[in-house]
């Protein structure tokens, strides 16, 4: 299995997939370093770094971004193949084809990941400073660090609708059109901060980076965090279907 994983990790090495986690990853640090620039009371002292501040601007940006980008990235990895009219070797070698879907989610999966990381690390840096000079306690960046992880999770959620588009479409231009609808719904689904807008499949990794605010708030659980799970979970069971059988039924010369 590592070695199909490794195969199509290679796949990317003269793409500019990579150039693309960069970018994604650097307008999270930006906020971050926005957030940490001196401020001034209105009484002239100097206002020390909110830690959870921190990390939830970074998350913001995190959750802004990933429709779009993780879609992209997904629908590359799952078309790259079709639109270069190399699907029929792929097909053709002798792995199971459930191996060979596995191992491009997990592709994704990965890059996914290290975006996030990336898009963190500033954030961490500042985080891991004010722990040694005690001007942060540990529960705070364990719950930055806590938030990236469920981010990633619930982000992944929805890349088999980008595989799907990708191959139903054979090109990474449907999947692209769907991450910038979905990428318009997140930007105003975060302006206007309502507990209801986790339902929508793409925002729900907003859940986690919501839950900052409301630790900063001291407000309560979001009510509607299982419903939202749930459509999460139905959303990316019913894609990977579609995927899992297009993979196994399709015929070895289709897309050639």
């Amino acid at each position: 299995m590592f070695n199909v994983f490794y195969a199509e990790l290679l796949k990317l090495k003269h793409s500019r997939m990579f150039w693309l986690v960069l970018v994604g990853a650097l307008p999270a640090n930006l906020i971050t370093l926005f957030v940490m620039m001196p401020k001034v009371s209105m009484d002239g002292a100097r206002v020390g770094v909110d830690m959870m501040y921190v990390f939830y601007r970074q998350g913001m940006m995190l959750v802004m971004m990933g429709p779009s980008m993780f879609t992209i990235m997904a629908a590359y990895i799952f078309a790259r193949e079709y639109q270069e009219r190399t699907i029929n070797q792929l097909f053709s070698y002798p792995i199971s084809r459930i191996r060979i879907l596995a191992a491009k989610l997990s592709v994704v999966f990965a890059l996914i990941a290290v975006t996030a990381a990336l898009s963190s690390i500033l954030a961490l840096g500042v985080g891991v400073v004010q722990l040694i000079k005690q001007n942060a306690e540990w529960n705070t960046i364990w719950l930055g660090i806590r938030m990236n992880l469920m981010v990633i999770v619930l982000s992944f959620g929805t890349v088999p609708v980008a595989a799907a588009f990708g191959m139903a479409g054979k090109s990474v231009i449907p999947a692209a059109v769907v991450g910038s609808f979905a990428t318009i719904v997140t930007v105003i689904g975060e302006i206007g901060h309502g507990r209801q807008s986790i339902l929508f499949p793409w925002l729900t990794s907003y859940g986690p980076v919501r839950r900052m605010a409301q630790e900063i708030a001291q407000a309560g659980s979001n009510p509607y965090e299982p419903t939202a799970a749930l459509i999460l979970t139905v959303v990316f069971l019913v894609s990977l279907t579609y995927c899992l059988f297009h993979y196994v039924r399709t015929d070895v010369h289709s897309g050639s």
